[in-house]
């Protein structure tokens, strides 16, 4: 601490360190400097899944070199209930194309899920994807 030792170069007295940390503590302008502090996480929870592909979650991984046909990115896919997964090569992000894959590749073999569980990027943000998760 850079307080605590340019102090200990001009005084000493008993309770030296647990005075200037105290005052550190108090003081906005160290505080301002220091900025807030970190934030806890969030305590686990349980989740009930009742049956199998009714809870998925989904996201996309990559940019990974190009394939031959032209893919750079895996969708990913996985049912909370068998933890069975599902990986989709795509060329590219787009909200088209995730939703398109995601009605292609899974739905159209498992049938609609309850819910899909995603990091909330942008690509499964989009009005597009919403009017998608609308109309299943």
């Amino acid at each position: 601490m850079k307080t605590l030792s340019k102090t200990r170069e001009r005084f000493y007295w008993d309770r030296l360190r647990a005075d200037v940390e105290k005052w550190c503590r108090g003081c906005h302008a160290c505080g301002a400097r220091k900025g807030p502090k970190t934030r806890t996480k969030g305590r686990l929870q349980r989740y009930n899944v009742g049956a199998p592909f009714e809870r998925m979650a989904l996201d996309i991984l990559g940019p990974f070199p190009v394939t031959t046909n032209d893919n750079r990115y895996v969708l990913v896919l996985m049912d909370y209930f068998t933890k069975w997964p599902e990986a989709i090569p795509i060329p590219d992000q787009e909200a088209s194309t995730v939703a398109e894959e995601l009605v292609r590749s899974w739905i159209s073999c498992y049938g609609v899920p309850m819910i899909l569980h995603s990091d909330q990027g942008k690509n499964f943000n989009s009005a597009l994807f919403t009017e998608l998760c609308k109309l299943l």
